[in-house]
C-alpha cells in the first residue's frame, strides 16, 4: 500500500527526512514512532499529498504522490494531529462539506460508528477535545478511503477515550483498511500494529513486525530481590558474567534487575548459591516497546 525509498525532506538547513525508506503492507496496522521533531508529521503530510519531497520516491495505492494532481485522487483519510474544524458548523454540516455531498444515512452511520450519534446537530465549536478528535477520524473515513493516515489520534485523550479510538482502528483493520498511525503511547501501538517503524532525527532506525521486535530486540530482564543489600563486589562480579548486560539497583538496595539471555537465569541462581546469598524472589519480567524505544530511539 505505501513503499518509500530514499525520501528526504528540507526545511531550510533543517534536513527532516534524510534517505528514509519505509514499507506499509496493505490490509495492515503500522505504528509509526519516534520523538518530537523526528520528522514523523513530515512524512505523514508527504504520503497523504500534502507536500512534496525534495528527493526520493513515495508510491501510495499504486500511485506516486509526485504525480498525483489533487489528494483525494489518492483515495486517503488523512487525519492531522490537531484536527480543525469550523466552530460553527455542527458534526453532521462538516461530514456532508468533507464528504462532497455524502447523504444523510451514510453521515448518521458515521457518526453513530464513532460514537458521536445524537450531538451530531451540536455546533463543533462546544465540542470536547475527545469529541473533536472522533469528528477527525470520522472526517478521514467519510470517503471510504483504502488507506487510513492518522497523525496522533489518540494524543490528549483520557484513558477511555484512547481505548474507544483503538477499537476504531482495529474495526478499521477488519473493514479491509490500511491503517498507518503515530503514537506516543507505545502501549497502544504495542496493543495493536503488526508493524512498527522507529524514526530518530529524520532517519528511518528500525522497521520491523511487532513480533520479530518482541523475539529478537525485546530482550529479558530478571528481577532478583534479596532479604539483605549486596555488597558491591559483587555486583561488580554479576555484571562481568557472559550473557548479562546491565544491572541496575534500585535505591533500597534490595532489588537487582539483570538484563541477558534466558540462559542467564541458571548462571545467576548459580552465582548467587556460591556466594551463600539468600533470595526472597526471582522473576523473569517481560520487556516492551517503550525499553526498546528509550534504548534506541531517545539515543542521541
Amino acid at each position: 500500500m505505501i513503499s518509500v525509498r530514499g525520501l528526504t525532506k528540507k526545511y531550510g538547513d533543517v534536513l527532516a527526512l534524510n534517505n528514509v525508506n519505509m514499507y506499509v503492507n496493505k490490509g495492515e496496522i503500522y505504528g509509526f514512532i519516534g520523538h518530537n521533531g523526528a520528522g514523523k508529521s513530515t512524512a505523514m503530510g508527504i504520503l497523504a499529498g500534502l507536500s512534496n519531497p525534495d528527493d526520493g520516491e513515495c508510491v501510495v495505492n499504486g500511485m506516486n504522490v509526485r504525480d498525483v494532481k489533487h489528494p483525494g485522487d489518492l483515495r486517503i483519510g488523512y487525519l492531522p494531529e490537531e484536527p480543525r474544524f469550523y466552530p460553527w458548523m455542527s458534526a453532521a454540516e462538516a461530514l456532508e462539506y468533507y464528504g462532497g455531498g455524502i447523504r444523510k444515512p451514510r453521515i448518521e452511520e458515521i457518526l453513530d460508528w464513532v460514537g458521536l450519534s445524537g450531538i451530531g446537530d451540536r455546533r463543533i465549536g462546544g465540542y470536547s477535545r475527545g469529541m473533536k478528535q472522533r469528528l477527525g477520524i470520522a472526517s478521514a473515513m467519510v470517503r471510504d478511503p483504502d488507506l487510513l493516515i492518522l497523525d496522533e489520534p489518540s494524543s490528549a485523550l483520557d484513558p477511555e477515550g484512547r481505548s474507544d479510538v483503538l477499537r476504531l482502528i482495529s474495526e478499521m483493520k477488519q473493514l479491509g483498511k490500511t491503517i498507518l498511525f503515530s503514537s506516543h503511547i507505545l502501549s497502544d501501538v504495542e496493543r495493536i500494529c503488526d508493524t512498527v517503524g522507529m524514526i530518530r532525527n529524520g532517519e528511518m532506525i528500525l522497521e520491523k513486525s511487532l513480533e520479530d521486535i518482541q523475539r529478537s530486540s525485546i530482550k529479558p530482564v530478571f528481577e532478583i530481590g534479596f532479604s539483605v543489600p549486596i555488597k558491591l563486589p559483587l555486583l561488580e562480579e554479576l555484571k562481568k558474567m557472559e550473557g548479562v548486560d546491565s544491572v541496575d539497583i534500585d535505591e533500597s538496595c534490595l532489588k537487582v534487575l539483570v538484563e541477558g539471555s534466558d540462559r542467564s537465569s541458571i548462571d545467576i541462581m548459580s552465582f548467587l548459591s556460591a556466594h551463600n546469598i539468600s533470595v526472597e524472589y526471582f522473576q523473569l519480567k517481560r520487556r516492551d516497546l517503550e525499553d526498546l524505544f528509550l534504548r534506541e530511539v531517545m539515543v542521541i
